[in-house]
């Protein structure tokens, strides 16, 4: 009837009136998708290439080089594609189109295929830092809490006292890590005020650089209950006791101060000042 006709005419005019290469690339999707593989934009003149749930792999070299042509002919420029543990097989035939590793987490990998020739890459690397924290809890008797670790990081610091402290979760915020982790480790609640320093360095975990940030807390309990599994003593000192072992510690490394020792001794300079 006359509805079905003006119905048409609308959707003609809609699909005609746009530009023909805009028309031709969004076919394409639909029929990437029915196929099993398809594509769609993502930031910075980027593209995500989604994989279905099941994969034939006699087929899908056939369908990336598909895919891949589209995106190229879009004029993007990174593209991304996440590959489950359990779709491992078509890393091979990813890798052909330039795919390299960018990271991953649990069961998948992301892959990214950088396409310019002309331009480096500007997407950075994943992770590049590993961040750290270590509470410096002070009593109103100017004791410092420390910790002693059953299997320390290396034998010069075996044996000595240290801040307790431990990695950042990931999204979670500085002052909940500290407080937490000097929880965990001696039994002690504290409460943030302020970070005290921050070293940055080289070749850490997994090759990572590290963010150690020390960090001010006061005391809110006393009572000291250590973790048996990670935590061989802990102890209440006075900063000028403790401040002595951070010098011998740095002596066995062959520094003339290492980082705990220079904290230290710039707060025992602070609160002999007020």
């Amino acid at each position: 009837g006359s509805m079905h006709s003006a119905r048409f005419r609308l959707v003609a005019q809609q699909v005609f009136s746009r530009p023909p290469a805009l028309v031709t690339q969004r076919l394409r999707r639909r029929c990437q998708a029915a196929n099993g593989l398809s594509w769609s934009e993502a930031r910075f003149d980027g593209a995500t290439v989604a994989l279905p749930d099941a994969i034939e792999l006699t087929s899908f070299a056939a369908q990336l080089d598909n895919v891949m042509a589209s995106v190229r002919n879009a004029n993007r420029k990174g593209v991304w594609m996440r590959v489950p543990l359990s779709q491992g097989g078509v890393l091979p035939l990813a890798a052909a189109h330039g795919f390299r590793f960018h990271h991953a987490v649990g069961e998948s990998a992301m892959l990214l295929a950088w396409l310019p020739e002309d331009e480096p890459c500007p997407v950075p690397d994943f992770a590049t830092h590993v961040v750290g924290v270590g509470g410096m809890c002070i009593n109103e008797r100017h004791e410092v809490l420390v910790v002693q670790e059953r299997r320390a990081a290396t034998t010069t610091s075996q044996g000595s006292w240290k801040l307790p402290g431990g990695l950042v979760d990931l999204a979670e915020e500085l002052d909940v890590a500290v407080e937490r982790e000097v929880l965990e480790e001696t039994g002690v609640r504290s409460r943030f005020k302020s970070l005290l320093a921050l070293r940055h360095q080289h070749g850490a975990a997994f090759g990572r650089d590290d963010a150690y940030c020390v960090c001010l807390l006061s005391p809110l309990s006393a009572e000291i209950r250590a973790c048996e599994r990670e935590i061989a003593a802990a102890a209440w000192l006075p900063l000028p006791e403790y401040y002595e072992g951070t010098k011998a510690t740095s002596a066995r490394q062959g520094v003339e101060e290492n980082f705990n020792a220079f904290v230290a001794r710039n707060v025992i300079a602070a609160a002999e000042a007020g």
